[in-house]
């Protein structure tokens, strides 16, 4: 069988993977070292998560990568807080995930957790169906109980 010539195809084939999912973690059980994605909506997530939670000028070669979410996150938060991290987000998703169209941007700050932020985002994936929207979200130093 020959290797799928689209992103289409190479979805709708079982036996093949986008990329690496993230966060990298090593499991021998799922033939090979890491885990990976089988779907286009899956690497799709785990671009987003690698993008907003690399800090500008932290990879090697590509000092312009990443978003400046984690310094922002280290501000003290104030009432611009969402639209300081909306735009940093837009602008890096816009810049290295061309394919991604943001609906929409949520960022809280809970009453009951000083210090936390709560960032969804809802996107779709226009070389896929971009009708279909999906949602990640980010709980940063939030407490579960």
């Amino acid at each position: 069988m020959a290797y799928p010539n689209t992103v289409r195809e190479l979805s709708e084939h079982e036996d093949y993977s986008f990329g690496l999912t993230f966060p990298l973690t090593y499991n021998n059980l799922l033939g090979g070292f890491f885990p990976t994605s089988k779907t286009l909506r899956e690497q799709v997530s785990s671009n987003i998560k690698n993008l907003l939670l690399t800090a500008k000028g932290e990879r090697v070669g590509q000092p312009e990568f990443g978003t400046d979410v984690t310094s922002i996150l280290f501000e003290p938060i104030t009432p611009d807080i969402g639209s300081k991290l909306e735009a940093s987000i837009t602008d890096g998703i816009s810049k290295w995930l061309p394919y991604v169209t943001i609906q929409n941007i949520f960022v809280s700050t809970p009453d009951n957790q000083p210090n936390s932020v709560i960032i969804s985002i809802e996107f779709s994936v226009d070389i896929e169906d971009p009708d279909v929207v999906e949602t990640i979200t980010f709980n940063f130093n939030t407490v579960e109980e």
